[in-house]
């Protein structure tokens, strides 16, 4: 009795033991960030809190993590309560998770954490690291960190993958391409010795795998030996004529066929040798059909058109065809027809999210599609008469904050019905808030004119251009930087050397470009505005740095002073370096931290930059009217 007595009392321990002797989770502060658990596990949940420096925008706070499992990563929505000064919110991890990205967005700007970012691997029930999490992690910092604040080096990301696959050997095949990669980046000559090493094991061999001779290929490929890369592939694709290589080679062809005949011969060569429906089979449907609209075939660019899956890139292209007509006003009967099926498909891709976006970033990204698709439509519309549908279809394009263009073309159509008091409304707020071009002004004066008003329009309109300018004084106001600005020496087109060093005292507006970049050149007209207002002010200097181009050496050199003398532009352009020839990476544009043209940065009379602009937003009074702002500010005016 007395021996079950004991057992029973055991028990009892243990049960009471089991429910309330959990181990404790130790909560965890990187920066503004609070977390529930140090050390999750794939599969936990895990609550969050964040508070954010910028109090002034604290109600307009985004939030997202990714989560890594080897060299790839998956962006997941954080949805955030507010919680007094703080958000709370909680995320599921994914079993197959090794890694943690979290990243903020507080107003304009993403909260770097100090350049580090917020970034936690997760453990596994040793309380060890999961294997692969701070690789994973590390290159996620360098291939995607810089968009949202964070800085790293290709040493200290290869150092990471170098730790993490000499503890986890059976990692090596997953990363050896990133590996080699970024071992490029950091020391091209340790990557050469080490890419040899692998040629000559592979050189023993008597045959392959599949796996092999895509490793070999990528080796070749980081080489730049693309003598040994096509041999190679050739082999691979008579092996795997079906593997994704040969797809791809087959639209490599395609880009570089003449002609519909050739175009066409390529087509049925593919679906006989492969045959697989995808991405790559759609794309060869796509320039087919546009090959023989180009040629003037209609009836052929439908039948093969139609045969291409309706995806987002089909969609795009129809969207670019009937733009142009649209802008001509030429076939506006077809494009009236690509157009109206560029939005059905985009309606229907909704659904459709690729898995590196968020549900969040999808539906804006499909919103903003579908508003410039719109737009598109519109301006068809109106071509052909149809004002009334085009108002009603642009409205859908300015339905949310858009480019000054878009909105000129709102505007325009309400000219033309005579919709005077709605102009004054709309095109009011468009000046004040600085996105209204010369063209919208102008119809807001004759819309003016056309009701009753007391004060003279040149009175009415300096007002809305004041409030304008106070509003992005003060914005830039906020945006100003105080950074060193790294030194260069770079050649012009005339063979002159130039030094930032030699321009100090002076404010320098420093462009970044290239002849293949939409964007850059869509804003030359307003750039030559600013160079030619500036000219005989001997405290401003523009330099138009070329970088990232495809040609390289003398070609590269040609190609550049010739876009620069067809388009009469009085740039000073400089020649940004090659890290090597053939590279596409430079050295000043690297230097600058720029991951996307056009990018401007002004530098102060002190050597230090003021202000840096990324992109354009179409308007060219505007970015005439914001260099004005932003080189007197970095004059300290």
């Amino acid at each position: 009795m007395n021996y079950l007595r004991i057992s029973a009392l055991a028990l009892t321990t243990l049960a009471v033991l089991s429910c309330t002797d959990e181990p404790e989770k130790t909560p965890l502060t990187i920066g503004n960030l609070e977390l529930s658990e140090a050390k999750p596990m794939p599969g936990d949940s895990l609550s969050l809190w964040y508070t954010p420096e910028k109090t002034e925008d604290s109600l307009d706070i985004e939030a997202f993590y990714a989560y890594t499992v080897n060299t790839k990563s998956y962006p997941q929505d954080i949805d955030l309560v507010k919680d007094g000064e703080r958000y709370k919110g909680s995320i599921a991890i994914p079993d197959s998770a090794q890694g943690l990205v979290f990243n903020f967005k507080n107003g304009k700007d993403y909260d770097s954490n100090e350049d580090q970012g917020y970034t936690l691997s997760l453990y596994n029930e040793a309380g060890v690291p999961v294997a692969g999490s701070e690789a994973g992690i590390a290159f996620y910092k360098l291939a995607q960190g810089s968009y949202y604040g964070m800085k790293t080096t290709p040493d200290s990301t290869l150092a990471a993958i170098n730790r993490a696959l000499e503890k986890n050997p059976e990692l090596k095949n997953d990363w050896f391409t990133i590996q080699m990669q970024v071992m490029n980046q950091a020391d091209a000559k340790a990557a050469g010795v080490k890419l040899d090493e692998e040629l000559a094991a592979y050189s023993q061999k008597q045959e392959l795998t599949k796996e092999e001779y895509q490793k070999l290929i990528t080796i070749y490929q980081i080489k730049r030996d693309q003598s040994k890369t096509d041999s190679i592939q050739a082999i691979f694709m008579e092996k795997y004529p079906k593997s994704q290589i040969a797809q791809n080679a087959y639209v490599s062809k395609m880009r570089g066929a003449k002609n519909p005949e050739e175009k066409l011969a390529l087509l049925e060569e593919f679906n006989e040798k492969v045959g697989t429906d995808g991405t790559q089979k759609n794309f060869l449907y796509r320039s087919l059909a546009e090959s023989y609209l180009n040629a003037g075939d209609t009836e052929n660019f439908k039948k093969y058109m139609e045969m291409a899956g309706d995806d987002s890139s089909k969609a795009s292209t129809l969207n670019n065809i009937a733009w142009g007509y649209a802008e001509s006003g030429e076939n506006l009967d077809l494009a009236e027809e690509l157009s109206k099926k560029s939005l059905a498909i985009i309606e229907a891709e909704k659904s459709n999210k690729p898995e590196y976006y968020t549900a969040r970033q999808y539906a804006n990204n499909m919103k903003s599609t579908r508003a410039m698709y719109s737009d598109t439509y519109a301006l068809i519309l109106f071509k052909q008469g149809k004002v009334q549908e085009a108002i009603a279809v642009q409205e859908d394009a300015v339905a949310d904050p858009t480019s000054p263009d878009v909105y000129e073309r709102y505007i325009q159509f309400l000219a033309a019905d005579e919709q005077y008091q709605k102009i004054v409304e709309k095109a009011a707020e468009l000046v004040k808030d600085g996105k209204a071009t010369t063209k919208t002004k102008e119809y807001l004066a004759t819309a003016y004119a056309n009701t009753e008003q007391e004060e003279s329009f040149e009175s009415y309109l300096s007002s809305l251009e004041q409030v304008a300018h106070d509003k992005a004084l003060a914005e830039l106001k906020k945006e100003m930087l105080d950074e060193e600005a790294p030194q260069f020496s770079l050649k012009n087109l005339e063979g002159e050397e130039i030094a930032l060093a030699d321009l100090k005292g002076k404010t320098v507006v420093l462009d970044f470009w290239a002849t293949w970049c939409g964007p850059c050149k869509v804003s030359f007209p307003g750039m030559q505005k600013a160079v030619t207002k500036y000219a005989d002010n001997e405290n401003v200097e523009f330099l138009f740095i070329d970088t990232w181009e495809s040609t390289s050496g003398e070609a590269r050199e040609k190609g550049v002073s010739d876009f620069i003398k067809q388009n009469n532009y009085t740039f000073n352009v400089l020649m940004d370096t090659p890290e090597e020839e053939g590279s596409r990476k430079y050295d000043v544009v690297s230097a600058y931290e720029v991951d996307g043209i056009p990018t401007k940065f002004v530098v102060g009379p002190d050597g230090k930059i003021k202000f840096k602009a990324v992109g354009f937003d179409g308007n060219t009074d505007g970015l005439v009217e914001e260099l004005d702002m932003m080189i007197a500010l970095a004059a300290g005016q």
